[in-house]
């Protein structure tokens, strides 16, 4: 049961400045109403302020890191796995095969720290952010290196922290104790 209960509706923001700023960006159905339905903004609603900082965070973290979608969902992936939040790799598990169109044998081997069939780029990417938990952020000189080899300096900055947003998403989310409404998709996607 989740320690913190929903705030009634009138608390949920009505507009969110971001998603006019970004509404080119926005994948169709991303929206006021898509985003006051999410656990995460009606849990968050209890203080209205921070659920609307939430939103413009996040949306943030997706379109201005400087990474493709394909790619912030890597990042996710990975932190989500590396913390073994079901709750993030849930969600984001459904939003990259549905969405990006990332195959279940690329969500996989995300599963399964497995990046050797990946590009050079993408397991740079996902070797990062599994470092960045495993690690506490103390990324090796090395796996930095990788990294650097393929992305430019903004948007290494932005890989890096979309991936401690997710860290942090992942903290808050068990200590108000947010709970998935459907069942698990599991980590090798048993219930997808």
């Amino acid at each position: 049961m989740p320690r913190m209960p929903y705030a009634d509706d009138e608390a949920l923001p009505s507009d969110y400045d971001i998603l006019h700023e970004m509404e080119d960006a926005m994948a169709d159905g991303v929206d006021e109403d898509w985003w006051n339905a999410q656990p995460t903004v009606r849990t968050f609603a209890n203080n209205p302020d921070l659920a609307e900082t939430h939103v413009h965070a996040n949306v943030s973290m997706w379109k201005k890191s400087g990474l493709a979608p394909r790619e912030v969902e890597y990042v996710i992936l990975a932190v989500g796995r590396a913390m073994d939040s079901d709750y993030e790799w849930h969600d984001h598990v459904i939003k990259a095969i549905e969405r990006v169109e990332m195959s279940r044998e690329e969500v996989l081997a995300i599963a399964e720290k497995d990046t050797s069939g990946m590009n050079d780029a993408t397991a740079a990417l996902v070797n990062y952010a599994f470092e960045f938990v495993d690690e506490y952020g103390a990324v090796s000189d090395e796996c930095y290196a990788e990294l650097r080899e393929h992305y430019d300096r903004s948007t290494v900055v932005g890989a890096t922290m979309l991936a401690g947003y997710y860290v942090f998403l992942h903290h808050v989310a068990t200590a108000l104790g947010l709970e998935l409404e459907e069942e698990f998709v599991g980590w090798e996607l048993e219930n997808y």
